[in-house]
């Protein structure tokens, strides 16, 4: 096996030589053991996958933005907060993308929005314990910046949870707004649930995008 200077591409033969000095000039064509090592051929390496090149902060950035632009109301986005207890969340679309028009900064709840920021307002989906992959659909709707955003389109499964009793707003944190609370029996709350494989996505793209700040 020999690197010939093109990329994807190698020389190799069946046996090695290392002996005639044919093969030392790097004639390998005309190496006198063709015989007994093959003759040589070229194969082309076919990759079957490649990796991301949003490895910097800037990028990463670049990325969200697209995929916040990309994102149709409804969709489910992963995006990356940087609690200790809470890298990251899934949140459903249900603003536009634009830009943070309020005239002072802002804190929202994991972060301080600044005039100009690129923003998605989103409605949280709450994990039901800690490190679980079901997720109840709550009435907490914030923004969150665009260029935070580390997957779109999460593929989610809804599922339907029957609860009884009488149900109640949790309070609502700072820059976060409330829906309307429904006091009824039998309440039908919905949850989602993320596959073990888009779990392990949401990992990698934590660990790929090296950070915002």
């Amino acid at each position: 096996m020999l690197d010939i200077g093109h990329p994807g591409k190698l020389l190799v033969r069946t046996r090695s030589c290392h002996a005639s000095e044919q093969c030392w000039k790097g004639d390998h064509s005309e190496c006198k053991n063709n015989e007994r090592c093959g003759k040589p051929w070229v194969v082309i390496l076919k990759p079957k996958a490649y990796v991301s090149l949003r490895e910097t902060p800037e990028r990463a950035g670049e990325f969200g933005i697209k995929l916040g632009g990309d994102a149709k109301k409804g969709d489910i986005v992963c995006v990356e907060v940087k609690e200790q207890n809470e890298p990251w969340i899934l949140g459903r679309v249900v603003g536009d993308l634009g830009s943070y028009e309020l005239k002072t900064p802002t804190d929202t709840p994991y972060t301080v929005l600044v005039p100009g920021d690129i923003v998605v307002e989103i409605q949280k989906l709450e994990p039901v314990n800690p490190g679980t992959k079901v997720f109840d659909v709550t009435n907490k709707v914030f923004p969150v910046r665009a260029k935070d955003i580390r997957l779109g389109k999460v593929e989610v499964k809804h599922l339907e949870v029957r609860r009884s009793g009488r149900c109640r707003s949790a309070p609502a944190r700072m820059g976060m707004r409330n829906t309307p609370s429904v006091a009824m029996q039998n309440q039908s709350t919905s949850r989602c649930e993320i596959s073990s494989s888009t779990h392990s996505r949401i990992l990698r793209s934590m660990l790929l995008c090296g950070g915002n700040n």
